[in-house]
Protein backbone atom coordinates (compact mmCIF):
# COMPACT_ATOMS: atom_id res chain seq x y z
CA UNK A 1 0.00 0.00 0.00
CA UNK A 2 1.62 3.24 -1.13
CA UNK A 3 1.55 5.92 1.56
CA UNK A 4 4.12 8.40 0.23
CA UNK A 5 5.40 9.51 -3.17
CA UNK A 6 8.80 11.11 -3.72
CA UNK A 7 9.53 13.02 -6.93
CA UNK A 8 12.88 13.76 -8.46
CA UNK A 9 13.01 17.37 -9.65
CA UNK A 10 15.01 17.78 -12.87
CA UNK A 11 13.35 15.82 -15.66
CA UNK A 12 10.38 14.76 -13.53
CA UNK A 13 8.69 17.92 -12.26
CA UNK A 14 10.39 20.32 -14.68
CA UNK A 15 11.98 19.66 -18.07
CA UNK A 16 15.19 21.40 -17.04
CA UNK A 17 17.79 19.07 -18.54
CA UNK A 18 17.92 20.90 -21.92
CA UNK A 19 18.69 24.14 -20.09
CA UNK A 20 21.27 22.45 -17.86
CA UNK A 21 22.99 21.14 -21.00
CA UNK A 22 22.85 24.48 -22.81
CA UNK A 23 24.37 26.30 -19.84
CA UNK A 24 27.12 23.71 -19.39
CA UNK A 25 27.89 23.83 -23.14
CA UNK A 26 28.11 27.63 -23.11
CA UNK A 27 30.32 27.74 -20.03
CA UNK A 28 32.69 25.11 -21.42
CA UNK A 29 32.77 26.65 -24.90
CA UNK A 30 34.26 29.81 -23.43
CA UNK A 31 37.37 27.68 -22.74
CA UNK A 32 37.36 25.88 -26.08
CA UNK A 33 35.75 22.69 -24.76
CA UNK A 34 32.88 21.16 -26.72
CA UNK A 35 30.33 18.73 -25.28
CA UNK A 36 27.53 17.19 -27.33
CA UNK A 37 23.92 16.80 -26.29
CA UNK A 38 24.12 13.04 -26.91
CA UNK A 39 27.09 12.69 -24.56
CA UNK A 40 25.50 14.89 -21.91
CA UNK A 41 22.19 13.04 -21.79
CA UNK A 42 23.81 9.61 -21.91
CA UNK A 43 26.43 10.24 -19.24
CA UNK A 44 25.27 13.06 -17.00
CA UNK A 45 21.49 12.91 -16.59
CA UNK A 46 20.82 12.41 -12.90
CA UNK A 47 24.48 13.02 -12.03
CA UNK A 48 25.41 15.81 -9.64
CA UNK A 49 27.31 18.83 -10.93
CA UNK A 50 30.28 17.97 -8.74
CA UNK A 51 30.42 14.45 -10.18
CA UNK A 52 30.32 16.03 -13.63
CA UNK A 53 33.34 18.16 -12.70
CA UNK A 54 35.19 14.95 -11.86
CA UNK A 55 34.25 13.47 -15.24
CA UNK A 56 35.29 16.61 -17.12
CA UNK A 57 38.68 16.55 -15.40
CA UNK A 58 39.19 12.98 -16.51
CA UNK A 59 38.09 13.55 -20.10
CA UNK A 60 39.35 17.02 -20.96
CA UNK A 61 42.11 17.75 -18.49
CA UNK A 62 43.80 16.53 -15.36
CA UNK A 63 43.38 16.93 -11.61
CA UNK A 64 45.33 20.17 -11.85
CA UNK A 65 42.62 21.58 -14.10
CA UNK A 66 39.93 21.27 -11.44
CA UNK A 67 39.87 25.06 -10.79
CA UNK A 68 39.04 25.61 -14.49
CA UNK A 69 36.14 23.18 -14.46
CA UNK A 70 34.96 24.47 -11.09
CA UNK A 71 34.87 27.97 -12.59
CA UNK A 72 32.84 26.56 -15.50
CA UNK A 73 30.46 25.00 -12.96
CA UNK A 74 29.88 28.34 -11.23
CA UNK A 75 29.34 30.05 -14.59
CA UNK A 76 26.88 27.32 -15.56
CA UNK A 77 24.96 27.85 -12.30
CA UNK A 78 24.79 31.59 -12.94
CA UNK A 79 23.48 31.08 -16.48
CA UNK A 80 20.92 28.53 -15.31
CA UNK A 81 19.51 30.74 -12.57
CA UNK A 82 19.25 33.67 -14.97
CA UNK A 83 17.23 31.64 -17.46
CA UNK A 84 15.33 29.03 -15.46
CA UNK A 85 12.22 31.12 -14.81
CA UNK A 86 11.77 31.61 -18.56
CA UNK A 87 12.55 28.13 -19.81
CA UNK A 88 11.61 25.66 -17.02
CA UNK A 89 7.99 25.07 -16.07
CA UNK A 90 5.91 22.44 -14.32
CA UNK A 91 3.20 21.29 -16.78
CA UNK A 92 -0.23 22.65 -15.73
CA UNK A 93 -1.79 19.18 -15.74
CA UNK A 94 0.92 17.98 -13.36
CA UNK A 95 0.27 20.91 -11.02
CA UNK A 96 -3.40 19.94 -10.87
CA UNK A 97 -2.51 16.27 -10.34
CA UNK A 98 -0.13 17.11 -7.48
CA UNK A 99 -2.94 18.97 -5.74
CA UNK A 100 -5.13 15.87 -5.98
CA UNK A 101 -2.32 13.57 -4.79
CA UNK A 102 -1.61 15.70 -1.74
CA UNK A 103 -5.05 14.86 -0.35
CA UNK A 104 -4.33 11.12 -0.39
CA UNK A 105 -0.54 10.72 -0.09
CA UNK A 106 2.40 12.30 1.68
CA UNK A 107 4.57 13.94 -0.98
CA UNK A 108 8.22 14.90 -1.19
CA UNK A 109 10.85 16.19 -3.62
CA UNK A 110 14.31 14.61 -3.68
CA UNK A 111 16.92 16.28 -5.87
CA UNK A 112 20.68 16.36 -6.38
CA UNK A 113 20.41 20.03 -7.35
CA UNK A 114 21.15 22.96 -5.06
CA UNK A 115 18.18 24.24 -3.05
CA UNK A 116 18.19 27.63 -4.85
CA UNK A 117 17.63 25.72 -8.09
CA UNK A 118 14.62 23.86 -6.68
CA UNK A 119 12.67 25.84 -4.08
CA UNK A 120 11.98 28.92 -6.27
CA UNK A 121 10.36 26.73 -8.93
CA UNK A 122 8.13 25.02 -6.39
CA UNK A 123 7.08 28.35 -4.91
CA UNK A 124 6.53 30.04 -8.28
CA UNK A 125 4.21 27.26 -9.43
CA UNK A 126 2.30 27.23 -6.13
CA UNK A 127 3.10 23.60 -5.31
CA UNK A 128 5.59 23.95 -2.44
CA UNK A 129 2.86 23.64 0.21
CA UNK A 130 1.99 20.13 -0.97
CA UNK A 131 5.45 18.69 -0.29
CA UNK A 132 6.14 17.69 3.30
CA UNK A 133 9.82 17.03 2.58
CA UNK A 134 12.21 18.70 0.13
CA UNK A 135 15.72 17.25 0.09
CA UNK A 136 18.46 18.88 -1.99
CA UNK A 137 22.20 18.53 -2.49
CA UNK A 138 23.04 20.42 0.71
CA UNK A 139 21.05 18.05 2.90
CA UNK A 140 23.05 14.83 2.54
CA UNK A 141 26.66 13.71 2.40
CA UNK A 142 26.16 11.17 -0.40
CA UNK A 143 24.05 11.97 -3.46
CA UNK A 144 22.26 9.61 -5.85
CA UNK A 145 22.86 6.75 -6.66
CA UNK A 146 23.42 6.41 -2.90
CA UNK A 147 20.14 5.94 -0.99
CA UNK A 148 20.87 8.81 1.43
CA UNK A 149 18.65 11.46 -0.22
CA UNK A 150 15.56 9.24 -0.16
CA UNK A 151 16.23 7.99 3.34
CA UNK A 152 16.60 11.57 4.53
CA UNK A 153 13.33 12.51 2.86
CA UNK A 154 11.61 9.65 4.66
CA UNK A 155 13.03 10.88 7.98
CA UNK A 156 11.65 14.37 7.35
CA UNK A 157 8.31 13.02 6.24
CA UNK A 158 7.98 10.94 9.41
CA UNK A 159 9.00 13.87 11.61
CA UNK A 160 5.51 15.33 11.46
CA UNK A 161 2.06 14.18 12.51
CA UNK A 162 0.64 10.80 11.62
CA UNK A 163 1.78 7.20 11.62
CA UNK A 164 5.31 6.51 10.44
CA UNK A 165 5.71 5.48 6.80
CA UNK A 166 8.01 2.57 5.95
CA UNK A 167 10.39 2.50 2.99
CA UNK A 168 8.38 -0.26 1.31
CA UNK A 169 5.33 2.02 1.42
CA UNK A 170 7.07 4.73 -0.65
CA UNK A 171 6.99 5.19 -4.41
CA UNK A 172 9.85 7.05 -6.11
CA UNK A 173 9.30 8.78 -9.46
CA UNK A 174 12.59 9.13 -11.36
CA UNK A 175 13.91 9.73 -14.87
CA UNK A 176 17.51 8.50 -14.52
CA UNK A 177 19.47 5.38 -13.67
CA UNK A 178 21.25 6.98 -10.66
CA UNK A 179 17.88 8.08 -9.28
CA UNK A 180 16.35 4.66 -9.81
CA UNK A 181 19.28 3.02 -8.05
CA UNK A 182 18.97 5.43 -5.13
CA UNK A 183 15.30 4.57 -4.70
CA UNK A 184 15.95 0.83 -4.93
CA UNK A 185 18.78 1.01 -2.40
CA UNK A 186 16.48 2.90 -0.04
CA UNK A 187 14.06 -0.05 -0.17
CA UNK A 188 11.40 1.89 -2.08
CA UNK A 189 9.44 1.15 -5.23
CA UNK A 190 10.58 3.04 -8.30
CA UNK A 191 8.64 4.30 -11.30
CA UNK A 192 10.71 5.50 -14.27
CA UNK A 193 9.38 8.28 -16.48
CA UNK A 194 10.89 10.07 -19.47
CA UNK A 195 9.63 13.64 -19.10
CA UNK A 196 7.33 15.78 -16.89
CA UNK A 197 4.52 15.80 -19.45
CA UNK A 198 3.91 12.07 -18.94
CA UNK A 199 4.21 11.97 -15.14
CA UNK A 200 0.54 12.59 -14.33
CA UNK A 201 -0.74 9.95 -16.75
CA UNK A 202 1.87 7.28 -15.97
CA UNK A 203 1.61 7.77 -12.21
CA UNK A 204 -2.19 7.80 -12.27
CA UNK A 205 -2.22 4.47 -14.09
CA UNK A 206 0.37 3.06 -11.71
CA UNK A 207 -1.66 3.99 -8.66
CA UNK A 208 -4.79 2.57 -10.33
CA UNK A 209 -2.98 -0.72 -10.93
CA UNK A 210 -3.20 -0.53 -14.73
CA UNK A 211 0.49 0.01 -15.55
CA UNK A 212 3.41 -2.40 -15.90
CA UNK A 213 6.12 0.27 -15.47
CA UNK A 214 6.83 -0.20 -11.77
CA UNK A 215 10.06 -1.79 -10.57
CA UNK A 216 9.57 -3.63 -7.29
CA UNK A 217 12.42 -3.97 -4.84
CA UNK A 218 13.46 -7.60 -4.42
Amino acid sequence: MIQAIFFDFDGVLVDSEPLHFACWAEALAQHGIAITAESYYRRFTGVSDHSMIDALCREFGAEGDRPLFTACFHRKKQLYRERAAEFCHIPPELVTFLADLSAAYRLGVVSSSDRPDVEPHLAAHGVRRWFRAVVCREDVRNLKPAPDPYLRALELLNDGDGAAVKSAECLVVEDSAPGEEAGRQAGMRVLRVRRPEEVADVLRRELDGTSDKIYYVK
